[in-house]
């Protein structure tokens, strides 16, 4: 089931790439190149659209001939009255990737911010935890161990503008607060941390309570702070 499920997970994330073709797609792309991302960055770390339609991914994903206990499982689609409909609909797409970069998870933002849900996540699934995975680490580990330090920040956006920028040091949480499990990921690739969360009160409030968790798992740590 794993398997069929990472599967299901990279069909998806292939045709939300391909999604940023269509008109609607094209605004979408020059949104997040006026947040500061290249085109590369896009591809590399595989953003995509998903239609404004509510079966899309599932028509697509029916002539795969993927088992129903399967699709029930992956978390990509929802069952309502009338069947079942996918669960992303008119979002950008960010992939969610393990550390060995196999896509297991999707993370849907909104592209006006008056919409109720600014993220609309995937579930946990049996290839996805959110309270052990570190968004970007796939891509970073190899820095991260080389400077034996990490940077660590909230938002998918704030990890590819450092990423992209040469800052490869760097994490970002993956819907959830930070997690013993993400300290003891940490663990496994470095021993000091960097907390770059955001400057308001919520943020400065996170920041010391992953502080805790970090240095209660002996990473030595810095908040960094944002004006």
């Amino acid at each position: 089931i794993r398997t069929k499920l990472i599967e299901l997970h990279t069909t998806a994330s292939n045709s939300f790439s391909q999604n940023l073709n269509t008109d609607k797609g094209k605004m979408v792309l020059e949104h997040l190149i006026n947040r500061g991302l290249t085109i590369d960055t896009i591809k590399k770390f595989k953003l995509g659209y998903s239609l404004k339609k509510s079966n899309y991914l599932l028509e697509q994903i029916r002539g795969m001939k993927i088992s129903a206990d399967v699709m029930r499982q992956s978390g990509l689609f929802i069952d309502t009255e009338k069947g079942y409909m996918d669960r992303f609909r008119d979002r950008i797409m960010f992939s969610i990737m393990d550390i060995s970069g196999k896509i297991i998870a999707f993370a849907g933002r909104v592209l006006k911010s008056n919409e109720q849900a600014k993220y609309v996540n995937s579930p946990e699934t049996i290839i996805y935890n959110k309270s052990r995975i570190l968004y970007g680490l796939h891509a970073s580990k190899n820095s991260i161990r080389k400077s034996n330090s990490v940077i660590i920040v909230e938002g998918y956006l704030d990890f590819l503008q450092l990423f992209q920028s040469g800052i490869e040091n760097c994490v970002a949480i993956s819907g959830t607060a930070f997690t013993e499990q993400h300290a003891l990921q940490i663990k496994r690739q470095c021993n000091m941390a960097y907390l770059a969360y955001d400057g308001d009160d919520a943020g400065k409030a996170a920041a010391i309570k992953a502080g805790y968790i970090l240095l209660k798992n002996g990473i030595s740590i810095k908040i960094i702070e944002i004006p």
